[in-house]
């Protein structure tokens, strides 16, 4: 008697030959893919404590976001009226205003949010910046993860200099500022890696992440080559850091990288943040040479459709020619994106064609690789997520076709990437559990989840003074630009409370 068998499904299977059975069954057992065929053979060859009739659903692999954020699913909208300073209030509420318990609750709204996605793999870097002074910020959210049920990468690590910085701790309701060296962000990043790198049976993993690769330059956009002036004595002792973490506990490394750093980062012959254990977010600037660096270093790339790939694209499709693995990510979810995997395939698509002036770039079947096969090798997870093969590890979702938008049943792939949301996954399977059927979640109780996210997050808007950047200017209605006419975030007084944590 085996543990669950999926049947009458259109099984995609995304493995080698890249087979699309019809009225195709799997066999699930110990946590593992036991058998992928026909539903005739495997009824005929197994007894199941479960069996689950997937007439009307496509049975794929889970999808794997490689890139979102942990804190974001509270803070959707929140500043987008004063978008050129989301970064600085976001990472100021980051650093000063939220609680141990914060990074729970929002650990279980975002993993909620992502298993209703059918993402049963999520990369979660911790804050706008990544936030590492105490560990227990990454535990807990390592920890709700974990009692939702889905598979997450944790990364942390230290943000940019100048050091000191100022970082607060909520403790019996009081605010404790504290100043932490660049030393001690190491320490607790090295904390957390210990604590989480393969725990929950391998569900939790932990990548020791800095903010960008190389932190002399402007760390969000694209620098030209007029101000790439070297590598600095932090960028160099912050590559060796960061190299000798990931080999004592033999992790991976995950950063945010940006045109003109990857020309200075390949420049370190010794530590480069640069191979086929490192994996780039963003990468959007980056000239032609910087791809054939990663291409050639064998450095994964993600990206994600955002409005920043209209000013600096992302070079996937040059990156996909030379061999480079780039995957698909949501970086989800503030401002204003979500961790809907299916409209980030199409955005994605869209964004390159508009770009490339190419209606042939991008092939569904190339998308759907993205955020599965290939996402799992820009992880480093690949040997058992990914595809639906026998032996790996049995993370499967299905979609329901049976709707007026998915039908008719054919073009299988097409359907899922051009008309697909991420509200018709069905089904989800972790590891061999199924933890939604039918779209109900079996590990914990939703309406509770949300409630205590709602309460968390009014509470740290309050305590943070964010309830002016949730006001909509009056140009909001009825106009085809929108201004604020009012100074809502003074960058000086911004600048001098991140200095002084007040």
């Amino acid at each position: 008697m085996i543990d669950l068998l999926l049947i009458h499904g259109t099984v995609i299977t995304m493995d080698q030959n890249r087979r699309i059975l019809q009225d195709g069954a799997i066999a699930i057992n110990q946590g593992r893919i036991l058998a992928v065929d026909s539903t005739e053979k495997l009824k005929l060859k197994y007894e199941a404590v479960k069996v689950i009739d997937c007439s009307h659903q496509c049975i794929l692999p889970g999808l794997i976001d490689v890139h979102g954020h942990g804190g974001h699913s509270m803070f959707k909208t929140i500043a987008m009226e004063n978008i050129d300073f989301w970064m600085p209030i976001m990472t100021n509420t980051y650093k000063h205003f939220v609680t141990d318990d914060f990074w729970y609750y929002e650990g279980k709204l975002s993993s909620l949010e992502r298993l209703k996605a059918g993402v049963t793999t999520g990369v979660s870097v911790l804050g706008s910046m990544p936030r590492s002074d105490e560990p227990i910020f990454a535990i807990n959210h390592a920890k709700a993860y974990a009692e939702v049920g889905i598979r997450e990468v944790v990364c942390t690590g230290p943000c940019n200099p100048p050091w000191p910085h100022s970082f607060s701790r909520w403790i019996d309701g009081k605010r404790v500022v504290k100043e932490v060296s660049y030393e001690e962000v190491l320490k607790g990043a090295e904390a957390v890696i210990e604590a989480l790198n393969h725990a929950n049976e391998d569900r939790t993993r932990a990548f020791i992440t800095p903010f960008v690769i190389v932190t002399s330059v402007d760390p969000s956009n694209p620098t030209s080559p007029d101000r790439l002036y070297g590598l600095n004595d932090h960028d160099l002792y912050q590559a060796k850091k960061i190299r000798e973490i990931a080999r004592k506990y033999n992790t991976r490394i995950h950063s945010d990288a940006f045109g003109g750093m990857i020309h200075l980062a390949i420049q370190d012959k010794e530590n480069a943040l640069l191979g086929p254990d490192v994996h780039l977010q963003h990468c959007r600037g980056i000239s032609f040479d910087e791809a054939r660096i990663l291409a050639e270093t064998g450095t994964n790339v993600s990206a994600s459709p955002g409005f920043g790939q209209v000013h600096a694209r992302t070079p996937i499709t040059e990156l996909l020619e030379m061999g480079a693995t780039v995957a698909i990510s949501t970086d989800g979810t503030s401002p204003s994106t979500s961790f809907d995997m299916f409209q980030a395939m199409r955005k994605t698509q869209f964004v390159h064609q508009a770009a490339l002036r190419d209606y042939y770039y991008l092939p569904p079947g190339k998308l759907l690789e993205m955020i599965t096969k290939d996402a799992a090798k820009c992880i480093g997870w690949d040997d058992e997520i990914g595809s639906l093969e026998i032996g790996k590890k049995a993370d499967v979702i299905t979609v329901n076709l049976h709707q007026p938008h998915l039908t008719p049943e054919f073009m299988h792939v097409h359907r899922l990437v051009f008309q697909a949301v991420a509200n018709d996954v069905e089904h989800v399977i972790v590891d061999g559990k199924l933890i939604m059927e039918g779209r109900n979640v079996r590990t914990v109780h939703e309406s509770t989840v949300l409630n205590e996210a709602n309460e968390e997050a009014f509470s740290t808007i309050k305590r943070a003074g964010l309830e002016k950047y949730m006001q909509p200017t009056k140009y909001f209605w009825g106009h085809a630009r929108a201004y604020v006419d009012e100074k809502r975030y003074d960058e000086r007084e911004g600048a001098a409370s991140m200095r002084k944590g007040e």
